[in-house]
C-alpha cells in the first residue's frame, strides 16, 4: 500500500530524473573524457542527414564496425540511462504495465530526439529511440521482478 508521501517522492524523482535526462541526453552535458593521453569526446553537436531507418545504426555498432569502446558506450548509453524511468514509473501510475512501459520509452526517445534535431543539438536517430525504449521497458522489467517477490 502506498502513501501519499512515498508517491509523492516519486513523481519528485521522476521529474527531478527526468529534467536531468534531458539535460545529458539533449544538451550534452557530458563531460569529456581523459584516459591517459586519449580524450574521448562522448557527446557533442552532429550534423547530418540522421537515420530513419530502424536498426541501421544499431545493425552497424553490433558487427563491429568502428571503434568498439565508442559503440558499447553508445549502445549502454541509449539504453541504461532511461532504465530510471521504468522503474519510477510504476511508482507513480498504478495501473502501469508492459505495454504502457513501451509506450512511454518510446514517447521518451522520440521527444529526446525531436528536441536534439529542434535545438540543433544532434541528429535525429530512430536507433536511438529504439534503445531508449528498451531502457524504459528494462527498468520496469527489475521493477516488476522486484514487485512479484514481496
Amino acid at each position: 500500500m502506498r502513501t501519499r508521501r512515498s508517491h509523492w517522492l516519486a513523481v519528485c524523482a521522476l521529474v527531478a530524473y527526468s529534467t536531468v535526462l534531458i539535460q545529458f541526453v539533449v544538451f550534452k552535458a557530458i563531460p569529456t573524457i581523459h584516459i591517459g593521453h586519449r580524450i574521448y569526446r562522448i557527446a557533442g553537436t552532429h550534423t547530418g542527414p540522421g537515420n530513419f531507418v530502424p536498426l541501421r545504426t544499431i545493425a552497424s555498432q553490433l558487427n563491429g564496425r568502428g571503434n568498439h569502446l565508442m559503440a558499447m558506450v553508445n549502445l549502454l548509453g541509449n539504453i541504461l540511462p532511461f532504465m530510471p524511468i521504468g522503474l519510477l514509473a510504476p511508482l507513480v501510475f498504478r495501473s502501469f504495465s508492459w505495454p504502457k512501459a513501451l509506450s512511454l520509452g518510446i514517447f521518451t526517445g522520440l521527444a529526446c530526439e525531436v528536441m536534439e534535431a529542434v535545438f540543433h543539438v544532434g541528429i535525429f536517430d530512430v536507433d536511438d529511440v529504439i534503445l531508449n525504449a528498451l531502457g524504459v521497458v528494462l527498468g520496469y522489467a527489475v521493477f516488476a521482478i522486484f514487485r512479484h517477490r514481496k
